[in-house]
């Protein structure tokens, strides 16, 4: 997947293809955050429409803008399309699908005011193959979620694919009912788009003020002062406040707070690594946290390793309420297809966690969770480098390593690294080298450390020379 955005905020120009691991480093006011934050908000976008509609088995009524699709049903309720009709018709599908996103969500995601979004622009270039569309629509066939409403049938004819719609049950308002081919591609984007879990930089203060900040209590408190001065609302009403309310913030915070606020029913579900009992995963998360979270009905705690207090998340130190979320993630939420978006996963972290953190989404990314992650730690990048050259080292070679297991190889194909810098008065994004025996060439962090060192060598000539002259 190749992303391209442009007049976004603070970044002018960004070009970057999204690999298992994607990290964006750059100083302060470059744009990294807007291209995180507008780069989740379009896959929300995309995957939001299909996990709203599809799972309730209801047909998506276009609007009248949208080209129809020409599909001729036969006297048995079949149609055809091969393998081209149907790559033509998803390019077109997806462009459509951009364009309302750009228009008005992106300002919207952003908390920024629409006019500043006029010049903005998102493009994306996805694999649409024979093979990947085989794949998801073998996918669509095999699930047992949507077997009332397509019977599909893949065939090879001349050596090209053609794809036969055998029925279609259960669509009950359409048009005409060659319209659920939109259907269809709705259930096709969900496997072609994946599906992002975001942490913000702010999700600190949504986990401690959650409570100040719960959109819902604050909504219907308002609804109800409105009703006892005898004014009749709607139901949807509650809604639409609580929409008002969040426009504030930008879309990854407002959806932090959310999570946090949902966060006990959430703690009732397992993750694919749950199922699994990934250990050697929950063993590092374990040492990171050096404890363990608990909710109730009316708070979140934090139990120390060792310890028999139970610590709200008002008292406890900022790197478990910084931690929160990931650990919530990883345990209840994590499942295929999905990509993790970390905004600054070094936050209020001591450089030991940092390193550990470094290893952990390596465990995660070769588990086959995609992340994409904006940092400022020199730790995290290098233990990234460190992880790629294991590479190079037997399985024995490793072993006499102290901290490193042979879990923890990062391959470096896997891995994309870009800068985001000021160029000429333009914020742009620049891809960064990687080798696989020497790791990422992150020279952003080397200015001001070689500096740092600098300095304190000439400084302490000078403290040198001090002690001389007082002798």
């Amino acid at each position: 997947m190749k992303i391209t955005l442009k007049n976004i905020g603070m970044l002018d120009s960004a070009e970057f293809e999204v690999g298992d691991l994607t990290l964006i480093c750059g100083e302060n006011n470059t744009g990294k955050t807007y291209a995180t934050y507008s780069f989740y908000g379009f896959l929300d976008f995309m995957r939001n429409m299909q996990d709203a509609y599809s799972s309730r088995f209801t047909p998506i009524v276009r609007d009248a803008d949208v080209e129809p699709i020409p599909i001729f049903l036969d006297e048995r309720n079949e149609f055809y399309l091969t393998y081209f009709e149907i790559k033509e018709k998803l390019e077109k599908y997806i462009l459509k699908r951009r364009n309302d996103y750009l228009e008005p969500h992106l300002s919207s995601d952003l908390a920024i005011k629409r006019d500043e979004c006029y010049n903005s622009f998102i493009d994306i270039k996805i694999d649409l193959s024979i093979e990947k569309i085989k794949n998801i629509l073998q996918n669509i066939i095999d699930s047992k979620e949507y077997s009332r409403e397509f019977a599909i049938d893949i065939m090879c004819e001349e050596q090209a694919l053609r794809f036969k719609v055998i029925s279609v049950l259960n669509f009950n308002g359409l048009r005409e009912k060659a319209e659920c081919v939109y259907f269809l591609f709705d259930l096709m984007l969900r496997d072609l788009f994946f599906k992002p879990f975001i942490l913000s930089a702010e999700r600190t203060g949504a986990a401690m003020f959650q409570k100040d900040l719960d959109f819902k209590n604050l909504a219907e408190y308002d609804m109800i002062k409105k009703m006892s001065n005898g004014e009749r609302l709607h139901f949807f009403a509650l809604q639409d406040k609580m929409q008002e309310r969040k426009r504030g913030y930008p879309k990854p915070v407002g959806d932090n707070i959310d999570f946090i606020r949902d966060i006990q029913s959430i703690s009732k579900r397992k993750s694919m690594f749950s199922r699994q009992k990934n250990k050697k995963l929950f063993s590092l998360l374990g040492q990171i946290l050096g404890g363990e979270y608990k909710t109730t009905n009316f708070n979140i705690y934090f139990k120390p390793k060792d310890s028999k207090k139970n610590l709200s998340m008002e008292i406890a130190s900022s790197s478990v309420r910084a931690l929160l979320m990931l650990n919530y993630y990883i345990l209840h939420i994590a499942q295929p297809n999905q990509i993790l978006m970390i905004d600054e996963p070094e936050l209020n972290l001591h450089p030991k966690n940092q390193i550990l953190v470094a290893r952990l989404l390596v465990l995660l990314v070769n588990a086959g969770v995609k992340v994409f992650i904006t940092t400022h730690s020199d730790y995290i990048v290098r233990e990234f480098s460190n992880c790629i050259m294991l590479n190079n080292l037997k399985d024995s070679q490793i072993a006499t390593l102290q901290d490193y297991t042979k879990e923890l190889r990062l391959e470096s194909s896997k891995v994309k690294a870009y800068i985001a810098e000021n160029k000429k008065g333009k914020n742009v994004l620049d891809s960064i080298k990687i080798d696989s025996k020497q790791g990422i060439f992150m020279k952003t962090f080397d200015e001001p450390i070689d500096t740092q060192n600098e300095n304190q060598g000439l400084i302490f000539e000078e403290v040198l020379k001090s002690e001389n002259l007082n002798e």
